[in-house]
Parts: C-alpha cells; structure tokens; sequence
C-alpha cells in the first residue's frame, strides 16, 4: 500500500487476482513430478493436484520447506514458516504424494519417465568476489544450517536489503557475539520499512546492542596470523579507505541459481519447467507465483 501497487498475498496468489479466470487443463490426469520442496514447489504441486493431475514431490532434505523453514529458524521470523507449512496442507488435501530424501538426477528423471517435469531447486550460496580463501567469511546460510558457529567481533554483511541480515544479526547476538551490521545502502535493511518491521527491528537491534552502519563497500580481506579478518572498506561517499578488523564476516549476498539439472534434462522426452530462485534467485512471492502460474498450466 505504501508503494500505491496492487494487493497480494504471499501465501496466495490469487489474492487481487480473483476475477481473472485460470485457463482450464488441457489433459486432465498427467503424471507431474516436482523437483524440490520449497515455496515454489509445493506451489507448483499443490494446484496441479488440484486441477486434476497425478502429482509426486521429490525433496532432497529430510523436510520440505527449502529456505523459508531456514529463515524460519530464526526466533524473531518463526511465524514465516506458516508459508510452507500451509502450502504443505494444500498438497496433502489434494493427495500430492511427497517423498524427502531423495536426490534427484537426470537420469533418475528419465527413468520415472513422467508426463511433465517441473523443477523448483533453489539456489546456493556465492562467495562475494573479495573473499579469497578466507575461512571465516561464510553464508548466513552457512550460520543458520550449523555449517559455521561464529564467535566473538562478528561483521554481517548486508547485500540484499531485507531480513536475511538483519535476522542473522540478532541471533548473533542473542549467541553473544559483538555484531556489527555493514552495508552499501543508506539504511541497514532497507526493505524492511514495506514489510512494517523495521521500527520493531531497530528496537530490538538496540536491545542486542548490535551496531549499524551505512555506506560501506566491502573491498578486500586478508586473514590475519591469528585467524581473524583484516577487511578493506570503502566509505564511498567520501572515497575514504578504512581497515576492520574482525573475528568472522557473514555475507547476506546474493545466490546463484541451482540449475544444473535443467541444463542436464534440455534434451528430455517430457515437459521441463523451472520455478523459483533456480531461475533467479528472488523472494518467496515471487516463487509462489512463479509455481502457480506452472502447476496451473500443465
């Protein structure tokens, strides 16, 4: 509403779109597999089985829920887990058959030999360019999956402008590490103002005593003797050059789609479809609609 653009849901794509009538399925009773259990996935699954197709969801993972149950995980950003969690509903109601632990291939694709592929894989984490070979730079992802347990003097870097540094940071600091919130940007998080929650994160921000500052370019880094973080930084307003040092940084960067089983199926006797952030790394609106429009044109 503050942007003057039309209303959504996150959880529903229909919402504002009520009147605009879904094309009806060309072949009802198709056999569709999807290929991950995110957003986008369960999406896609949850309204092909619903306008009448036979539908299997294959997860890698133990659980569905791709990276909103990793955000979930998150104390302050529990409640976004709700996503997934209702999406999931929607597939068991609509008899969407999910299997976890499996790790998809082209070949094993082939063999299923379904009617239609529609891949929802995700995305992986990038190294920013100025990382080298330091071990202690690392992912949020890398902090909320328990690939990294960083400690002490902690930068976290934000990239993206929205929750996944902001929320990383606080639980940093609810680990008791000294967190120091660096960014390009004008303010720390920017896009939480659209969502509301900006106001409630600087509050508890300086509850935590997590620092903030703006401005920053992140140039270099060299790992120092003692295992810590030399960074060069660049203020850019002033063209200033200024070295921090630290214990660990962790980068709320931008990923990388995981797409290499839609290189891989290219040549496949079926349908192929991506959704989601293995077509760009995006957030999880985008990937809800993006599997919508998939599961509804089967």
């Amino acid at each position: 509403m503050g942007l003057n653009r039309w209303l959504g849901c996150i959880e529903n794509p229909r919402t504002g779109k009520e009147a605009t009538p879904l094309p009806a399925p060309g072949v009802r009773g198709r056999r569709v597999l999807v290929v991950g259990g995110g957003p986008a996935g369960l999406q896609a699954a949850s309204i092909a089985a619903r306008r009448g197709h036979r539908v299997t969801l294959w997860e890698e993972r133990p659980r569905v829920g791709g990276q909103v149950a990793v955000a979930a995980s998150v104390p302050s950003r529990a409640e976004f887990l709700d996503v997934t969690r209702n999406l999931l509903a929607e597939c068991e109601r609509y008899g969407v058959e999910v299997r976890t632990g499996v790790v998809a291939t082209g070949d094993l694709l082939c063999e299923e030999a379904p009617d239609a592929v529609v891949l929802a894989t995700g995305a992986r984490p990038q190294p920013p360019h100025w990382a080298g070979e330091a071990s202690r730079v690392v992912d949020i992802r890398d902090v909320l999956e328990g690939r990294a347990e960083p400690v002490g003097d902690v930068v976290v870097l934000d990239d993206v402008g929205f929750h996944q540094a902001t929320s990383t940071a606080e639980l940093l600091a609810e680990r008791g590490c000294s967190v120091e919130l660096v960014t390009a940007g004008m303010v720390v998080g920017q896009d939480l103002g659209i969502t509301l929650d900006m106001e409630t994160f600087n509050v508890r921000a300086h509850e935590l005593g997590i620092r903030q500052s703006t401005d920053l370019v992140v140039m270099g880094c060299e790992q120092r003797d003692d295992g810590g973080l030399a960074l060069q930084i660049l203020h850019h307003p002033t063209g200033e050059m200024r070295e921090r040092r630290c214990d660990w940084v962790v980068c709320a960067t931008h990923q990388a789609p995981n797409d290499g089983l839609w290189h891989e199926l290219r040549a496949a006797p079926f349908e192929v479809h991506r959704v989601g952030d293995c077509v760009a790394p995006r957030r999880a609106h985008a990937a809800v609609v993006e599997g919508h429009r998939v599961g509804a044109a089967l």
